[in-house]
């Protein structure tokens, strides 16, 4: 893989917080294959590229755009003229990709502000009405986390940190529930674990029984 491309996994890595056995973990592989990426030792897939484009929140084409992209999928070119010529196909986009991508491109914050504004202003909801902003990650994350086409990078994307943010508050300033509410932390650590433990990717033969 081009080493500028290596870089910038890493730099974002770090500039998201997260440490290569996190980011591993939310891709569902492991710490070793995330360690070769950044040492520009294997390439990630389209598909862990897609989910790592979801996790940062940023595209796919500003995560990989150097000027040797097109060589981030397989090896560097050889002098060879038939294997240069050889262009790797793009695989069709699935409904769920196509929903994510229509998602991505509507205007989720104005929308809520919109909201914000009027529960303010007609109902003087001011607080807890604020809490609509965290719908905007939750939606964004959601949203990036469809465009992904396996399903178990697929999971591992989901916001589901963001969401029992969301219920904790709502708990906490509607039943007045803090001190109970805190359980739903729980739940974090047992998705994923679940998710990345038990959950396997049918292979191509099962998906056609």
């Amino acid at each position: 893989m081009n080493i500028e491309i290596a870089n910038r996994l890493v730099e974002l890595r770090k500039s998201h917080g997260y440490s290569q056995e996190a980011l591993a973990a939310k891709l569902g592989i492991s710490r070793q294959a995330i360690s070769k990426w950044e040492r520009a030792e294997a390439s990630p897939d389209t598909d862990n590229l897609m989910a790592l484009a979801a996790l940062y929140g940023t595209t796919l084409d500003a995560l990989v755009n150097t000027e040797n992209d097109q060589y981030i999928l397989g090896n560097a070119p050889s002098d060879d003229a038939e294997s240069a010529q050889a262009v790797p196909e793009k695989l069709p986009k699935t409904e769920l990709q196509k929903k994510g991508i229509k998602l991505l491109k509507f205007p989720f914050p104005l929308f809520v502000v919109l909201v914000f504004v009027v529960l303010g202003f007609a109902l003087q909801d001011w607080h807890p009405a604020w809490l609509l902003f965290l719908l905007i990650p939750i939606y964004y994350h959601f949203a990036g986390a469809l465009t992904v086409r396996k399903k178990k990078p697929r999971l591992l994307a989901m916001p589901v940190p963001e969401v029992i943010v969301l219920l904790y508050l709502i708990c906490g300033f509607f039943f007045s529930l803090w001190s109970t509410a805190w359980v739903l932390f729980l739940a974090i650590p047992l998705y994923y674990w679940l998710v990345g433990c038990f959950y396997k990717e049918k292979t191509p033969s099962e998906n056609e029984r």
